[in-house]
């Protein structure tokens, strides 16, 4: 009796350390396998914070070009304005200022080489925010479209009013582009001129309509960089 008890308790003793050695094992698998995840994870939140910081970067320096845009087309706007609704009461100096810088294009080159080369080396998609990463995509490859749209209709509404004026008034240069070569001449035949209050009508509403969805657009790129910055930290 003594001898099956001792047979036992061996046996227990086996079984016990065989247990904690199996738990030790499991142990060190599992705390092994934590250790891979964790430091897979600190890489692709670096991979991710890299990806925003490049992305931020490049929507505040959008956003400074699209302040700027908007600035001088207000102003364009106002000009154009002036030119359709207060025409005989502007003076000759004026008049031929404001005909000068309605020739003016509104141009914006966004920055889309850093978005673009993340989107093609895949590290766009280390962003872990489905709904950030669905903003960013929308942005660069719809909203965006709206800058060459409205750049195109800019030039074509300039473009024409220009051809007006060479074909049918003598013009001078000026130190950005040009003007009325003899107002005191011209300006009764200006003033009565249609085709010419149309170009501007046609230059005023393309301004607005540019105005309107660039605001817009700026809005939205604000809005995306403060999300992404809050991802930063």
């Amino acid at each position: 009796m003594f001898l099956g008890g001792w047979v036992d308790l061996n046996m227990k003793n086996i079984l016990a350390r065989g247990g904690i050695e199996f738990l030790a094992v499991i142990l060190g698998i599992s705390g092994s396998l934590w250790i891979d995840d964790w430091s897979s994870y600190k890489n692709d939140r670096k991979k991710e914070i890299e990806t925003f910081s490049r992305l931020s970067i490049a929507l505040k320096e959008d956003n400074i070009l699209f302040e700027g845009a908007l600035k001088k087309n207000a102003r364009m706007v106002f000009v154009l304005d002036k030119l359709i609704n207060d025409f005989e009461n502007l003076t000759k100096d004026s008049l031929s200022r404001y005909i000068e810088e309605i020739q003016y294009y509104t141009r914006i080159n966004p920055h889309i080489s850093d978005y673009e080369t993340l989107k093609s080396t895949g590290q766009l998609y280390t962003i872990m925010d489905f709904d950030i990463l669905q903003e960013v995509i929308d942005l660069y490859d719809n909203k965006y479209s709206t800058i060459k749209h409205w750049m195109n209709e800019d030039r074509r509404a300039i473009f024409l009013q220009d051809e007006y004026f060479l074909k049918n008034y003598s013009m001078k240069p000026t130190e950005h582009w040009s003007t009325i070569k003899d107002l005191e001449k011209d300006y009764v035949r200006l003033k009565n001129d249609e085709i010419f209050f149309n170009y501007l009508v046609l230059l005023f509403n393309v301004k607005n309509s540019m105005n309107r969805d660039w605001t817009k657009l700026n809005g939205t790129i604000i809005d995306l960089k403060e999300k992404i910055d809050s991802k930063i930290s």
